[in-house]
């Protein structure tokens, strides 16, 4: 149940940039289009009585309709309510707002709400997550990976970079520092439930404080600094690993004055291959 609501409360920041918001909005018409139009689902084409290029202008009205609804949920609507960035739980509520308000438009355009509303917007409702689905989830992947290589991109700059000799404060998380340590005396942090056990020397020996955050904040608020993520357990000082080990596909870090060795999983081994050569 923790794990549930943490993931709720955790950052979904792959609408936050403009451009991505646009790019997600174009796929969904650019496939709403062509889709429909190409593979005609749900026996489309037989709903209205019409062919050539008004079938072709009907058919594309739907991914149309979507690409506007979008347009409008993620622009002037997100200024309306102040929405600069979403946790997962707000962007899931919204994600069912966009839906419902794109299936409604589809109701008062192509149904027949006089009749019977209620039944009209349900199967709207039921066409509408059917045909949204595989663009909006394509495009949010496409968004991700894009992303993600840009952020190792950056992680891999930073690693080629020798800091300075200066002070790296930990927050705990209501955003108050409990202590500062020399950067290049950092060696790793290790996630302990909601405490972050962070390892460092000081006169030569190492030393260990417990710090109640989590390693996803400490990911963010470390992001100046060499110490960056290698595990959904470990981050590890860049500057202080002086052995790295290939064990088949997984890849081990030696870090300086610790004796157990450090694992890298494969989301972030592609950061850590450099120190093999």
């Amino acid at each position: 149940m923790r794990t549930i609501i943490r993931f709720l409360n955790s950052n979904f920041s792959l609408l936050d940039n403009k451009k991505d918001r646009l790019f997600l909005i174009a796929v969904c018409f650019v496939f709403g289009v062509l889709f429909v139009n190409l593979f005609v689902p749900f026996n489309i084409n037989r709903w209205y009585a019409d062919s050539g290029f008004i079938k072709f202008l009907r058919l594309s009205s739907y991914g149309l309709i979507a690409a506007l609804v979008l347009l409008f949920t993620q622009f002037p609507l997100r200024v309306l309510f102040r929405i600069r960035h979403f946790k997962f739980s707000t962007y899931i509520l919204w994600l069912l707002i966009e839906i419902f308000i794109i299936s409604l438009v589809y109701t008062f355009l192509y149904g027949n709400p006089r009749g019977n509303l209620l039944i009209e917007l349900i199967f709207s409702l039921k066409y509408t997550l059917l045909g949204i689905f595989l663009p909006y989830s394509f495009a949010l992947l496409l968004i991700y990976y894009k992303n993600h290589r840009a952020e190792i991109a950056v992680l891999k700059a930073r690693i080629g970079k020798q800091p300075g000799s200066r002070l790296t404060g930990f927050r705990d998380d209501k955003g108050k520092i409990q202590f500062s340590v020399l950067t290049s005396d950092i060696l790793l942090l290790e996630s302990t439930d909601n405490y972050v056990s962070v390892f460092y020397l000081l006169n030569g020996q190492i030393q260990r404080k417990l710090l109640r955050n989590t390693l996803k904040m400490m990911e963010e608020e470390l992001k100046p600094q060499s110490v960056i993520r290698c595990h959904r357990s470990f981050m590890v000082n860049t500057q202080n690993i002086e052995f790295a080990q290939k064990e088949g596909k997984n890849l081990l870090l030696k870090i300086k004055h610790y004796k157990t060795f450090i694992p890298v999983s494969q989301k972030y081994l592609s950061l850590f291959l450099g120190f093999l050569s």
